[in-house]
């Protein structure tokens, strides 16, 4: 399925003719309107309702703020699917500021292409240049304000597709809401993959609209495109964990991870663990080591560090906050934590806490 959007919001005065062109296959949002939409089917809007409508049908409901209030607003959605994937490559003629609402159902990954986006969210507020990647969360509030012609690239996805993916990825259920860091994708060799599955998959977008489409292929992207996010963006805790599609867990070690995870705080022991799932503490130990490769304290070990890693990620700085972190999950001895931190993650919490502040502020 694909469908071509050109919308055109007029207020007092008229849109200058050649103000806005569409782009077909360029970064650059400046070349082509009229010659892709003659192309492609073309529904207009007359009004902002109408426009956050037409956009609410891909993003999910979102609300829409022009900042020239006189001026025409011209906002070029391209949109297709690739399995149960959306792509949708959108630029709006004007600095426009987007609020996506709350009860979303919807993930959306997006790569800026051309221009400047920036991010606001309770933690603070980013750049967006162009080539950056962020994973946008339904549970997250943000609110993204474009520079004229910003042209971003998109794969929507919805909740249900991520929890599923999940449970398929790890073996076991996915924690409630999933949400992703604000971060822009970690320039370590996992930006070059974005970028490069991002030229894939607008290429394979190209083609399909040329009619020379493979649908057969479909579920194989579909997979390649969510296993490298959550494995991006789960690294820490998928490298503990199969990563076979086929993987199913016995109940009781599945019923064992959801309870560290909703005891990281308490001082268990194996025979706490053991007794909760109806097994010995023996059959936790052979389960944990064929389908983790690992204990069941040493999971719990590192499901604390990365919790208090996510949060220090969050967190601001002030006094005290390594100490109220390294507690929440666990540890009572801040030295101990310190030294598994540095040894697992390569640098102290402090750093951690202190970059994430830098980065925020």
């Amino acid at each position: 399925m694909r469908f071509f959007i050109a919308i055109r919001m007029r207020r007092k005065r008229r849109r200058i003719p050649g103000a806005f062109h569409h782009f077909p296959n360029a970064m650059s949002p400046t070349a082509g309107w009229s010659a892709a939409a003659s192309r492609s089917p073309v529904s207009r809007g007359g009004d902002l309702d109408r426009i956050q409508s037409l956009s609410g049908r891909v993003f999910g409901p979102t609300r829409l703020r022009a900042t020239e209030a006189d001026a025409a607003l011209d906002a070029r959605i391209d949109t297709s699917t690739i399995g149960r994937l959306t792509l949708v490559t959108i630029a709006y003629n004007q600095a426009v500021q987007i609020e996506p609402q709350p009860n979303k159902d919807e993930f959306v990954i997006q790569t800026v292409l051309a221009g400047t986006c920036r991010v606001e969210t309770p933690r603070g507020a980013m750049l967006m240049p162009p080539g950056a990647t962020f994973v946008f969360s339904p549970t997250v509030p943000a609110t993204l304000s474009l520079d004229p012609g910003c042209e971003r690239f998109s794969v929507v996805i919805r909740r249900q597709l991520i929890d599923e993916a999940f449970r398929q990825q790890f073996s076991f259920e996915p924690p409630v809401p999933i949400e992703f860091d604000m971060q822009p994708v970690a320039d370590d060799g996992r930006a070059a993959r974005w970028q490069a599955l991002v030229s894939y998959l607008r290429a394979e977008t190209r083609v399909r609209r040329e009619g020379s489409g493979v649908p057969a292929v479909d579920g194989s992207i579909e997979r390649i495109v969510l296993s490298t996010l959550l494995l991006d963006r789960f690294a820490a805790d998928g490298n503990m964990l199969p990563r076979r599609f086929e993987a199913v867990l016995p109940d009781y070690v599945r019923n064992a991870i959801a309870y560290l995870r909703a005891n990281l705080e308490q001082p268990l022991t194996l025979e706490q663990i053991a007794a909760h799932c109806g097994v010995s503490a023996r059959t936790l130990q052979l389960g944990f080591r064929k389908s983790k490769n690992t204990t069941p304290m040493e999971y719990l070990r590192l499901l604390r560090l990365h919790g208090a890693r996510a949060d220090l990620q969050r967190a601001r700085q002030q006094k005290g906050m390594v100490s109220a972190i390294a507690l929440r999950h666990g540890f009572t001895h801040l030295s101990l934590f310190s030294r598994e931190y540095r040894r697992e993650f390569g640098e102290l919490p402090s750093q951690t806490l202190r970059a994430a502040a830098q980065q925020g502020g």
